[in-house]
């Protein structure tokens, strides 16, 4: 279904633009902002010439390199959802 692919990857595209380089902090988020933000420049473009090629393999290795920042987020929830009593700090 190339309608629901072109949305999907459409889709996909704004999140990463709006959404994850949107909220990015480039004035105080330092080496790091500009690093995450030329990962996402990366993404999106690897994004739209997947949807142009009917790439899968593209599409698999852009959520490839998502996924560990998926997972940092996901642990750092879990971590700030936890009573603070059992939180371990290191330092």
């Amino acid at each position: 279904n190339v309608e629901l692919k072109c949305r999907s990857v459409n889709r996909a595209v704004r999140i990463v633009e709006e959404g994850l380089k949107g909220g990015l902090d480039m004035a105080s988020g330092g080496e790091i902002a500009a690093n995450l933000s030329r990962l996402y420049d990366y993404v999106s473009q690897q994004l739209t010439l997947a949807n142009l090629r009917n790439d899968e393999a593209m599409l698999i290795a852009c959520a490839e390199l998502i996924a560990p920042l998926r997972d940092a987020w996901m642990q750092i929830g879990v971590v700030a959802a936890a009573p603070a009593a059992k939180r371990v700090v290191n330092g």
